[in-house]
């Protein structure tokens, strides 16, 4: 998606912006396990998605999510997003599993 001046949502370069914080923090559970899930699915064994599909998927968010969802709510986004563009999965097949997983997880469950 491009912004009004005609970039790119994540096209930032020369403009004025926010200090960037450098500081390197640990993952989180849910960065690693969104992280494993890309580099599993982008494998070539696998082949469900090259990583300049994932980046694709990634600058077409709106500039509002762009500017708000972490980075890796960016990437799951485009996960599933690209899973259903390939087809390896319906968008009620992930519908339905989210369900069941939050159900399972309401109850006390894990989230597996």
């Amino acid at each position: 998606m491009r912004t009004v001046t005609g970039r790119k949502v994540n096209d930032l370069g020369g403009l004025d912006g926010a200090a960037i914080d450098r500081h390197e923090t640990p993952k989180t559970l849910f960065e690693q396990r969104v992280d494993a899930l890309v580099m599993l699915l982008i494998h070539p064994e696998i082949g469900a998605f090259k990583v300049d599909a994932l980046r694709r998927m990634v600058e077409q968010n709106s500039v509002e999510d762009y500017a708000t969802l972490g980075y890796y709510q960016k990437w799951v986004r485009a996960v599933r997003d690209l899973l259903i563009e390939q087809e390896v999965l319906t968008s009620e097949e992930i519908r339905g599993k989210l369900v069941e997983v939050r159900a399972r997880f309401a109850e006390g469950g894990s989230e597996r």
